[in-house]
């Protein structure tokens, strides 16, 4: 199920590294999303379905960084936010049919990193039913009042705990405060982005540029920074986020 064909010539958006090492991300990052998703087809149980879904979701976010990083086209990306939205809904699908304890949105700031991503990444590439259905499933784990913004955003009703009794994640709040304040946002972006590496310091990823050298083939799990969440934003964040001018901003897409 490959959804990009090999590329003699890509122009990375990511500049830290050249074409060739772009291209073996690539072709990593797509052969262990592609490994998770036939290993859920494979699964005998809902429990074993579970776990390799799990990976499934995890793994096509990064094959979706590579995939930016290398300057695939935003329809291409699209076309695997697609796939990897539906893999992210069917675990929260089995996440409750399994019983096993469901992860809070407010207890994992990776998770909650992990979905803002994929819900910037389905704006930004125009995916707005993907966005949708990320954001209904997740609010099954906890919406806080960010999720609900995004949500209200994306004309997606949230129901369960009133979002006063959720906290919003500490890293997350300037973005909250872009969307209840846009007058504001440009403080409000530049805040989060200021220290944007340090926000992300719960995911396994941030570190991985360190332990690359030019040269090297992908191995290390660079496939380029890029604060995708900041495609989910309101017109005002969007646009405070491009006047940034950090190199964080994945700018085209927040046209």
């Amino acid at each position: 199920m490959r959804f990009f064909g090999r590329s003699a010539t890509l122009t990375p958006r990511a500049e830290q590294f050249d074409g060739r090492y772009w291209q073996s991300a690539l072709d990593v990052t797509v052969a262990n999303w592609e490994g998770r998703l036939g290993a859920a087809d494979r699964a005998a149980d809902k429990d074993a379905r579970r776990r390799a879904v799990r990976g499934a979701w995890h793994m096509g976010l990064r094959y979706l960084g590579a995939q930016y990083s290398a300057g695939r086209p935003l329809h291409d990306v699209g076309a695997t936010v697609m796939s990897v939205a539906a893999s992210y809904t069917v675990w929260v699908d089995l996440e409750s049919e399994t019983g096993t304890p469901s992860p809070t949105l407010a207890k994992s700031n990776e998770y909650f990193i992990s979905v803002l991503r994929l819900v910037g990444l389905a704006i930004g590439t125009g995916q707005v039913d993907s966005a949708r259905a990320v954001l209904t499933a997740a609010s099954k784990h906890g919406a806080d009042a960010l999720i609900r913004a995004l949500a209200t955003l994306n004309g997606v009703p949230v129901t369960g705990q009133a979002a006063a009794q959720v906290p919003t994640p500490r890293f997350a709040r300037p973005l909250l405060a872009a969307i209840e304040r846009p007058a504001e946002a440009s403080k409000s972006i530049a805040t989060y982005l200021a220290d944007w590496p340090v926000r992300m310091k719960s995911t396994d990823w941030i570190g991985s540029l360190e332990r690359v050298v030019p040269g090297d083939s992908y191995g290390e799990g660079f496939f380029g920074y890029w604060a995708f969440e900041l495609a989910a934003l309101n017109a005002e964040g969007r646009r405070a986020a491009i006047e940034s001018g950090s190199p964080f901003v994945p700018v085209d897409l927040l046209g």
